[in-house]
This record gives structure tokens, C-alpha cells and sequence, in this order.
């Protein structure tokens, strides 16, 4: 058996996951957790600081990972002088309490899981000796000096996808050597059960005869969730049978939050509006992922940029039509015409077209679908992510004491 670089063969590699939230899941969350779940105990020892209690921070309990809670202060650009001085103690409080984190833990990875925790990874390793690993799951925008400065503190940079490491890569040209690509994955057979679908369509009430069409993830202004609800108002004369389910609720950072339920209230609004009181559900938060897929006749991803989607493979991966946007990562997950119809984002009237497309030609329906089940077999097993990660850790630890 070989040494691992840098770490002892008698003991495993340490690593820090840092996250703003312990709360419910949303995509960084749930990748981070399945993670968690499939690195060897032998080979590695996992803790959290994670910036509250929740439903995440007891999922990654039960996933063998120590959770500690370390809420750092939001930070922003200001020019008022006072909300300065406060931002600059945040920052030094919070990155002292992390290094003495993991100074106690003897961390030898200190993983960021969201952009908005870089900057205290990269300070906290700076002062600790720890290699850093920056996990960017979303587009990197007005980072500027400060993101490069973080940059150069970072042993390692992992992005979701091409369509997020691209505008990083020509943002900061010096992380090059540096960066990697781990598109997430997913356990297939999760998916499978087609009398998930039935339990689920059981819970909602939905009537004998009724085509359930939904969008699943976090309701927030760029997932879209406005296009989708426009799009099943036309859907809908065409299709009087058709139910439309909003799935998810506002899994938002603290300092997201705010928007994200009004975007909500927006929402609610617009069903109204458009008519659609007895034709839309929201479901609100649902962990059972796999059933709702299986129930949905179509599933719908309307996102304005996706950076990766993992709702878009747990859809795939349960053998569902799809109909998605043609943003961000999606075109490297699914191919138009061959796992899935794409549309141009924030264009409601193609999305319902693509919808009513596939509810009305049901043997273009189930080959999509067959053909998106074997893609995510193939392509997005989440031990192919997992065995990717171990790499990347491998990589920085050899990099850091070579």
C-alpha cells in the first residue's frame, strides 16, 4: 500500500469541510454530504464548521464527520467607515476562530464548500500551514484583488463544471495549473424504484389521470421558477389534465435569505395572476428526491445559469423526460434531442412547447428518458465523483510538502 503525500501512513488525512449553513439542503449541501459519506473512515478523518444547526449538520453526524458550529460574518464592499470596521473584525474574529479549529483538529485540508467561505479558508491556512481547497460550485463575480489573493492562498481549485471553471480560468489566469473539474454524481440505483412515484403522487393527492410536471430545487430568482410557471400557463390550455408542482423552498444563506422569500412571495403572486390557483402546487421542501422524480411525468429545469444542476441528473437518473435550459453546465450533462430538450433560458413560450412536446408524443418521451438513465450510469456515478475528490486531496498534499 502506498504513503499518502505528506501525511503519515498511520493515521488518515484530516480534512475541514467549511460551510455558511448546517440547516436544509440545497446543491452544495447535498453534494457535500454524499461526499462525506463515501471517503473511506480508514483513510480519511472528516470534520465541519458549518455556520449553524440544522438538518445538514445532523445528516453529516450520521456520515461520521465531526461538526463543530463557527458562524463567520457576512462581508461585503462598502464605503461607509463604520460598517468597514465592522466587516475587518468579522473577518480577523471568524479567521481566528477557524484556525484555532484547526490547530486543535491538526487539519491537513481546510475544503471551502461556498465562495462566500473562501476568503476565511485561504486566511485561516495561511496562519495555520493547512493546504486550502476552494470547491467552486457557483460563477465567480466581483471578487477582484480579493479573489486573487485567495487564489494564491489556495493549494487547489475544484469547479462543478466547464461553465464555471471557464470565466474563472480567464478572471484568474494564474490558478491554472491549479484548478480541476469534478462534475458531481449520484448513487443510480437510488433511483430506480418506480413505486417511489406512486408513494409521492399518494402524498400530494394527486387524481388518477393527472400529468404532474415539475421543477425541483431551490426557489430563488435565477432558478427560474417564474419562466417555469409562465410556461405551464400555456402549457395548460392545451392541457387541461396537467398538474404543475414547484418543489423546494428558500435554502439560502443568511444573507440570501431575504430575496429569496420575497422572490417566493413573487411567486405565489404570479399563480395567481396567471390563473393557475388549482393547476400549481408548491410542495415546499422535500427530501425524498428520488420519489418525486419518479412521480413527475416531466421534469423541468428553468434555471437562467446553471452552474452544474444535480437536480438535473437525480431527474435523469430516475429515467425522466426533461426539459431544460440550454445554461451553464446543462449542455455538458445532457444533449439536446438525445437525453433531453433544451430551450434558451427565460424563453417561457420554448419551454412550453418542449413541455407539450413531450406530453403528447409519450414514445419521445421514454426514449429521452432511457437514454438519460444510462448517461448518468455512465457518466455521473457518484463513486466516479468521490474517486475524483480523493484525487484532488492526493494532488494538494503532494503539491504542499513536495
Amino acid at each position: 500500500m502506498s504513503r499518502r503525500p505528506g501525511v503519515q501512513a498511520s493515521r488518515p488525512i484530516r480534512v475541514l469541510f467549511v460551510s455558511d449553513t448546517g440547516g436544509e439542503l440545497g446543491g452544495a449541501e447535498t453534494s457535500l454530504l454524499a461526499l462525506a459519506e463515501r471517503l473511506d473512515p480508514k483513510g480519511y478523518a472528516l470534520s465541519a464548521a458549518l455556520g449553524d444547526e440544522g438538518r445538514f449538520a445532523q445528516l453529516l453526524r450520521g456520515a461520521h464527520v465531526d461538526v463543530a458550529r463557527l458562524r463567520l460574518g457576512t462581508i461585503a464592499r462598502s464605503r461607509n467607515p463604520l460598517k468597514l470596521a465592522l466587516y475587518a473584525f468579522r473577518f480577523l474574529f471568524g479567521v481566528l476562530r477557524l484556525a484555532w479549529l484547526v490547530r486543535r483538529r491538526r487539519i491537513d485540508i481546510i475544503h471551502a464548500n461556498k465562495n462566500v467561505v473562501a476568503i476565511y479558508v485561504a486566511a485561516a491556512a495561511r496562519l495555520t500551514g493547512a493546504a486550502a481547497l476552494w470547491h467552486v460550485r457557483n460563477r465567480v463575480s466581483n471578487f477582484g484583488r480579493i479573489g486573487a489573493w485567495v487564489v494564491r492562498r489556495c493549494g487547489a481549485i475544484v469547479c462543478v463544471s466547464e461553465s464555471v471553471a471557464g470565466p474563472f480560468r480567464a478572471a484568474f489566469p494564474e490558478a491554472e495549473p491549479k484548478m480541476a473539474i469534478a462534475y458531481e454524481g449520484v448513487e443510480p440505483s437510488l433511483y430506480t424504484a418506480r413505486e417511489m412515484g406512486t408513494d409521492f403522487r399518494d402524498s400530494i393527492r394527486a387524481q388518477p389521470g393527472e400529468l404532474l410536471v415539475g421543477t425541483v430545487g431551490r426557489i430563488t430568482a435565477w432558478k427560474g421558477q417564474d419562466d417555469f410557471l409562465r410556461a405551464a400557463a400555456l402549457v395548460a390550455r392545451d392541457h387541461p389534465d396537467a398538474r404543475f408542482l414547484v418543489v423546494g423552498d428558500c435554502v439560502s444563506s443568511p444573507a440570501e435569505r431575504a430575496a429569496d422569500e420575497a422572490f417566493r412571495d413573487r411567486l405565489h403572486s404570479l399563480v395567481a395572476e396567471l390563473g393557475l390557483a388549482d393547476k400549481v402546487r408548491f410542495t415546499g421542501y422535500r427530501e425524498d428526491v428520488a420519489a418525486v422524480m419518479n412521480g413527475l411525468d416531466v421534469f423541468v429545469l428553468p434555471s437562467h445559469d446553471e452552474p452544474f444542476g444535480i437536480v438535473l441528473i437525480e431527474a435523469m437518473a430516475a429515467g425522466r423526460p426533461v426539459v431544460a435550459t440550454a445554461a451553464g453546465g446543462v449542455p455538458e450533462i445532457a444533449r439536446d434531442g438525445q437525453e433531453a430538450l433544451l430551450v434558451p433560458p427565460r424563453e417561457p413560450e420554448a419551454m412550453a412547447a418542449a413541455i407539450r412536446r413531450l406530453l403528447a408524443d409519450t414514445e419521445l418521451a421514454a426514449t429521452l428518458g432511457r437514454a438519460a438513465e444510462q448517461r448518468v450510469a455512465a457518466e455521473f456515478p457518484l463513486w466516479r465523483h468521490a474517486a475524483r475528490m480523493r484525487e484532488v486531496y492526493e494532488q494538494l498534499l503532494k503539491r504542499k510538502n513536495g
